[in-house]
């Protein structure tokens, strides 16, 4: 069996985390995306291809042409005109049946078994803004019609997540495609040919799904693995136990890393290789400090992630914030959080509401706050940006 996996965009929306890097490489809790979604489709298929197109050159020399006994193979897609184009620019090397996945999606390993196991099908389940996706239709047990972002979609319609199963003849409905109102070619165009030339079944989500649109959803995901004991074992992550009261560190070497005097830790908390942590630091879960991180005398840093090489000046403070690789926040600097549901974001010139209990900002790598600064909740700061 082979899976597509959908990688190739630029990902605008969850700048600035991806003006530097393509989205499967955002590390989420341990890992990057991609290696989460590799990992789900482990002893299910043989090969992947990948489609990459932004910043393919780093996705190409992490992965390789192996992981997890799993072969993979790259398609670039030199120019992004919708989610079916990038189909057809896998299409030379698929020869089988295959999952065709969002790249920027978890799904989980038994959702993908049985969709795959059960011939022509999509992955579907309700979502809270059925306006916002492709909405399935059914009767019975066959999908009849897909209808893109309805204006008054019925309460509970079901939507489709971004997950395909297809047989290699399906591969001839490509041709031709119209282009869709964005002029682009779009995979629930394809999918529709599909359901009128065969039968497709829906496949409702019976684990989880969770989709990342923005910087800020890497905290959404870190949030989900927490959520329940389950979901950490599901994505392959280990505890380890550690003594200090309510702290549980995760994947940790305690020989690699410097801890200062009265280090509090209230878990669930993930601290990467040679991290050094500075006298009187607080660290409250779900956090997760990358490989290299600095983090002064101090130093509160709540709900967040960093990724590798942060470095935090004396007594600052972080608030469920997302800090990209080399950033730097200055001594006393404050990094605030509100409600998610009560912050408008623009982003790309729509305004958003993020649906998380706290935010605090999204940080692109390299950019440094200066001492005594104080950030806004929502804030998006643009990579090698310098705040005063």
């Amino acid at each position: 069996m082979q899976a597509v996996l959908l990688a190739a965009g630029r990902s605008t929306r969850t700048y600035p985390l991806t003006s530097t890097r393509p989205k499967p490489l955002i590390p989420i809790w341990d890992r990057p995306l991609l290696e989460h979604q590799l990992g789900q489709l482990a002893g299910l298929v043989d090969e992947a291809i990948l489609v990459v197109g932004y910043r393919h050159e780093q996705i190409e020399s992490h992965f390789g042409s192996e992981h997890r006994g799993i072969r993979l193979r790259y398609a670039e897609q030199e120019t992004q005109r919708g989610t079916a184009d990038a189909l057809l620019t896998a299409r030379p090397y698929i020869s089988e049946r295959s999952l065709v996945l969002n790249g920027d999606d978890f799904y989980h390993h038994a959702d993908l078994e049985t969709l795959l196991e059960g011939g022509r099908g999509l992955l579907v389940t309700q979502a809270p803004d059925p306006q916002n996706r492709a909405v399935v239709r059914c009767e019975l047990d066959a999908v009849i019609d897909i209808v893109e972002k309805p204006l008054n979609p019925e309460p509970g319609a079901l939507c489709s997540v971004g997950g395909y199963c297809i047989e290699h003849a399906d591969l001839k409905l490509l041709d031709d495609l119209p282009l869709s109102p964005r002029g682009e070619l779009e995979l629930p165009d394809f999918i529709l040919r599909l359901v009128r030339d065969s039968k497709v079944r829906p496949q409702p989500i019976t684990q989880w799904w969770l989709p990342l649109t923005y910087g800020w959803d890497v905290l959404t995901a870190i949030h989900h693995i927490w959520a329940d004991p389950n979901h950490a074992k599901d994505l392959g992550i280990a505890e380890t136990g550690h003594g200090a009261s309510r702290a549980r560190i995760v994947d940790f070497d305690f020989d690699s890393a410097s801890f200062g005097e009265d280090v509090g830790l209230e878990g669930p908390i993930r601290l990467g290789d040679g991290v050094r942590l500075g006298d009187g630091v607080l660290l409250v879960g779900p956090t997760t400090i990358g490989a290299g991180c600095s983090i002064g005398d101090g130093v509160r840093v709540e709900g967040s992630a960093l990724f590798d090489n942060v470095h935090i000046g004396a007594g600052a403070t972080v608030l469920d914030s997302v800090l990209g690789e080399g950033v730097e926040i200055g001594k006393g600097a404050i990094l605030s959080s509100a409600s998610g549901r009560e912050l408008t974001i623009d982003v790309k010139g729509k305004r958003v509401h993020p649906k998380l209990d706290r935010l605090g900002a999204v940080v692109g790598d390299g950019a440094r706050v200066s001492d005594g600064s104080v950030v806004d909740a929502g804030s998006l700061i643009d990579a090698g940006a310098r705040l005063t």
